[in-house]
This record gives C-alpha cells, structure tokens and sequence, in this order.
C-alpha cells in the first residue's frame, strides 16, 4: 500500500518537473523580431500570465462512503443467524431442562455461529481502515501535486511578465506603433 502511495507520488512529481518550462526573459535572437512579431509576443506572453493566475483546482477529499459490496452484509447477517440460532438453542434448553445435553450441544453451536460473525465483521473493519488510509493518502498527494502545480504557475507568471516587460521596452525602442501592427 505504501509502495504504490510512494510510487505515484514519485511520478506526480517527475511529471511535474517535466511539465516545468522556463521562460526566457531576453532570447539572443530578439532583436531580429518585426514589430508585429514582438506584439504577438506580447499577446502570448498576456495568454500565458492569465492562465498562470488562474486558481490549481484542488481535489475535493472524497468521503469514506459506505461499501457496496456484499462482504459488509454477509457479516451482519452471519451476526444475526448466529446470535438468533444461540438464542433459540438456549431458549430450546432450558425449556426441556437440557434433555439428553441437546441444550449443551445447541448453545456450542450457537457459540460457534456467532464467533464466525465476530471474526468476519473483525476483518470486514480492518479492510475498511485500510480503505480509508488509501483515500487519505492519495488525497495527501493530490493536495502536494495542486500545491507544486500553483507554485510551477506562479513562477510561470513571473517569468512571462519579466519577458512581457523586455518586449514591451523593444517594442517602444524600435519605435513600433499599434497602428503598424493592426
């Protein structure tokens, strides 16, 4: 269970080391752009900053819903054959005064039904524990993959203003006009 948890969250991270590009703030080859090569910079760099400041959606943690499968009802219902079979034995004993020792045999096996219930509801709570610190720990890492994706963005955007900015100061030192780029 660990190894898997290890395992994903190794490759989110990679993944998001993959994903992390650089923006160059001043590239050797900016001062052969037209002005209206520099304006459609500009846009793009407009494109990437307003993605950047959008919001990482962060995984909603998933409640521990109740389990469908039938494991969780065959238990209970163990529970409740054994406990009503104990019962009825017992009630069946002391009426006829434990004939023949009916009633000792009928209270063992009502005994046995009912610890079969116990040990299958005993597991059936272990399993669901082990469900619960899986979906704990996939939202961990969810949450770890959201926080580095808003800080990639967030450095993104900063670096897209930065070369935004040098644009821009080309743009105005060429003495490029909005008139010539529209």
């Amino acid at each position: 269970m660990k190894t898997t948890v290890l395992c994903a969250a190794a490759l989110s991270f990679f993944a998001a080391g993959v994903q992390a590009q650089g923006i160059e703030r001043v590239k050797m080859t900016d001062n052969d752009l037209t002005c209206k090569q520099i304006f459609g910079e500009i846009g793009q760099m407009d494109g990437v900053i307003a993605r950047a400041n959008q919001p990482v959606a962060v995984p909603a943690q998933q409640m521990a819903a109740a389990p469908t499968d039938s494991g969780q009802g065959a238990a209970i219902g163990a529970g409740v054959a054994g406990a009503v079979a104990q019962t009825a034995i017992a009630n069946a004993a002391v009426r006829s005064g434990g004939f023949g020792g009916f009633g000792g045999f009928g209270g063992g096996l009502g005994g046995m039904f009912g610890g079969i219930a116990q040990q299958a509801m005993a597991a059936q709570a272990q399993q669901q524990s082990q469900q619960q610190q899986q979906q704990q720990a996939a939202a961990q890492a969810a949450a770890q993959q959201a926080q580095m994706q808003a800080q990639q963005n967030a450095m993104l955007g900063q670096q897209a203003q930065g070369r935004k900015e040098h644009l821009t100061g080309m743009f105005l030192s060429k003495g490029c006009k909005m008139s010539d780029v529209q």
